[in-house]
């Protein structure tokens, strides 16, 4: 694992510059794919990517909010080919039982497996095949960790020969539960964490049409 301390990222396309220059200490190169989280995490994986001369992905997740809670992630669910992975937070998902029906978790998941599957479609054109090949798995930063756990598990599926998880900004502790990644990079690790957001100078929404166009551009 790799820590570095700084100030706030200036933007997401900084934070992959910076993110690609300590995936080169570790001899990740042109051979690798990056994919990035769809959607946050893909102007962070387009950055790391062109550093490296890198083959650019995107790989499908969705939050399963607590129900009243919807920023509060009792899991996460991925896509990637035909291939899909879940996760959920142990401590979050025993209190969101504890708070309400199961029907309404059973709920959740439903609408957030729809959404994933569409997700999944429309970015079905930039999804390499990763098979006995070094994957970046790229977010913007980690909160809980239940998109990047369930992004793991959809590509433990997958035969990668490695996996690696790169984010700019995590909370302390974080990178020692990434079950399945064989390193994991992270620039920041403060003992303030509050969210993902308050770590950049910029941290403008990103809609799906402005990453269609830059994995395109890619």
């Amino acid at each position: 694992m790799s820590r570095h301390t700084a100030s706030k990222f200036r933007d997401r396309g900084q934070a992959g510059q910076m993110l690609g220059e300590a995936l080169e200490t570790h001899g990740v190169g042109t051979d690798a794919v990056v994919l990035g989280l769809l959607r946050g995490g893909v102007p962070v994986a387009a950055a790391l990517a062109n550093h490296l001369g890198a083959e650019l992905g995107a790989l499908a997740v969705r939050k399963l909010g607590v129900p009243h809670q919807k920023e509060l992630a009792f899991g996460a669910i991925a896509s990637y080919h035909w291939h899909t992975g879940r996760y959920l937070v142990p401590s979050v998902y025993r209190h969101a039982l504890d708070s309400g029906p199961a029907a309404e978790l059973e709920e959740v998941e439903v609408n957030a497996d729809a959404q994933l599957e569409r997700l999944a479609a429309r970015f079905a054109d930039f999804a390499p095949e990763v098979a006995g090949r070094t994957v970046v798995l790229c977010d913007d930063g980690l909160a809980t960790g239940a998109t990047m756990h369930a992004a793991l598990d959809v590509l433990s599926r997958c035969q990668a020969a490695q996996i690696i998880v790169a984010v700019p900004v995590a909370p302390r502790g974080l990178s020692d539960s990434m079950q399945g990644a064989s390193v994991t990079i992270i620039l920041r690790s403060p003992r303030d964490f509050a969210n993902v957001g308050g770590h950049y100078e910029d941290f403008s929404q990103v809609d799906e049409a402005g990453i269609e166009l830059m994995l395109r551009r890619s």
